[in-house]
């Protein structure tokens, strides 16, 4: 098989069979073809087909559906992850702000050249 029906069966992109080759994941050898030398997949490992991948998503004594409920589960556990990342952001902003207001009144304030001028006159 070429990168492209290795691609599909897998459900990924060719690129992705290309990082799975270079990284040793599927065995592929060089082969010449008509626009110069091109891959050739002669099988694909057990542990990257589709079918194998849902396999292992469930224990075998679980019923398909139980797997359904720790995806919820760990989804309402990033949601509560979030929202205390959130209120962390809103402090740490509101912090920031103070800190800008208090820089800004210590900063002496900027004099345009001739008010500059005019003040040394003046003294």
């Amino acid at each position: 098989m070429n990168i492209s029906q290795v691609a599909k069966k897998l459900g990924v992109s060719a690129r992705t069979v290309r990082r799975y080759i270079k990284t040793g994941k599927v065995q592929a050898e060089l082969v010449s073809g008509h626009f110069g030398e091109e891959y050739r997949i002669l099988e694909i490992p057990p542990e990257l087909c589709p079918t194998e991948r849902e396999g292992k998503a469930s224990s075998p004594g679980q019923a398909p559906g139980q797997n359904l409920g720790q995806v919820v589960d760990i989804i309402r556990e990033l949601q509560e992850k979030n929202l205390a990342l959130a209120a962390q952001l809103g402090v740490a902003t509101e912090r920031i702000r103070n800190m800008e207001s208090k820089i800004k009144l210590l900063a002496a304030p900027k004099r345009r050249w001739w008010q500059r001028i005019f003040v040394r006159w003046a003294k």
